[in-house]
C-alpha cells in the first residue's frame, strides 16, 4: 500500500502544477500577445514484480515532463495608436534591457516613446529598448519643419527564431533564447502592422475544459489515497 500512497501522491503534485499552468492563462486572457502554456506528463519508474502468473510492470505514479507553448498567432486589435505594433506572421521582436543590456524576445508590440538624456528611444511598457534588425536601439530624430519626432516602423527588428519551443519564458511577456533555438536571423516574411496589438492567443473554453479534467484527476488521486488508507487499516487489525 506504500507504493499506492506515493504513486498517487506523484499524482496530486502533478496535477496540482498542471492546476497553476491553467490559472496562469486564464489570468492572462486580456494580456497583449500572450502565448498559451500547456503542461505534459511522463510515467515515473516501473517495477516488474513476479508472481505465478508471471510478471506484472508496476508503476510508481507520473511526473511533469515539461511545459511547452502555444505560439499560434491571436486575433488582432485595433489601437489607433501609432507606436502600437502587431506582427503578421512568425516572429519575435527584439528587446534590450535598459538595466542589463540583456537581449529577449517578444511579440508584445505595445511600444512607446522614451527620453533617456538627449536621445529619444523606442522603448516597451518596461522601459527597455526595441531593437533594430542589426540589434541596435532604435533612436527617433526630430523633424526641422514640424518639431515632432519622426517614427518609422519599418526599422523595428523583426527575428525569426527556428526553433520557438526552445525559447524560455522569463515573465513580463519576454523570453530568452535556448541552446536549441537554432541561428535568429532576421524575418524576411513576416511584417508589422501599425496601430494594432496582438491579443493572447488563451482559449478561455478551452481551459475551463482543462480545469475539469485536471480536478477531475487530482480528486481521483485522492480518493486512491484514502482508499490505499482504508485497505492499510484494515490490514492493521487483522494483525
Amino acid at each position: 500500500m506504500i507504493r499506492g500512497f506515493y504513486a498517487a501522491a506523484s499524482g496530486l503534485n502533478a496535477q496540482q502544477t498542471n492546476m497553476n499552468i491553467i490559472a496562469n492563462n486564464m489570468a492572462n486572457v486580456s494580456t497583449t500577445a500572450f502565448k498559451a502554456q500547456h503542461a505534459s506528463f511522463s510515467d515515473l519508474l516501473y517495477a516488474n514484480i513476479n508472481n505465478p502468473l508471471g510478471a506484472v510492470s508496476c508503476g510508481s505514479g507520473v511526473r511533469i515532463g515539461g511545459t511547452g507553448t502555444d505560439f499560434t498567432q491571436g486575433d488582432l486589435t485595433k489601437t489607433d495608436v501609432e507606436t502600437d505594433c502587431a506582427l503578421m506572421g512568425p516572429g519575435f521582436f527584439a528587446i534590450e534591457d535598459k538595466k542589463t543590456a540583456a537581449i529577449t524576445y517578444t511579440r508584445d508590440g505595445s511600444f512607446r516613446l522614451g527620453i533617456d538624456a538627449a536621445n529619444t528611444s523606442l522603448v516597451n511598457s518596461a522601459g527597455d529598448y526595441v531593437l533594430d534588425e542589426t540589434n541596435k536601439r532604435i533612436t527617433l530624430t526630430k523633424d526641422p519643419i514640424t518639431g515632432e519626432m519622426t517614427y518609422d516602423a519599418t526599422k523595428i527588428g523583426i527575428f525569426n527564431i527556428p526553433n520557438p519551443y526552445a525559447l524560455k519564458q522569463i515573465g513580463g511577456n519576454n523570453y530568452v533564447a535556448g541552446e536549441d533555438a537554432g541561428k535568429i536571423e532576421k524575418s524576411l516574411t513576416t511584417t508589422i502592422r501599425s496601430g494594432y496589438l496582438e491579443a493572447s492567443s488563451v482559449d478561455i473554453s478551452r481551459e475551463m475544459v482543462k480545469v475539469i479534467e485536471a480536478s477531475k484527476a487530482f480528486s481521483f488521486n485522492a480518493k486512491i489515497i484514502q482508499t490505499a488508507d482504508e485497505i492499510e487499516k484494515i490490514v492493521n487489525q487483522l494483525r
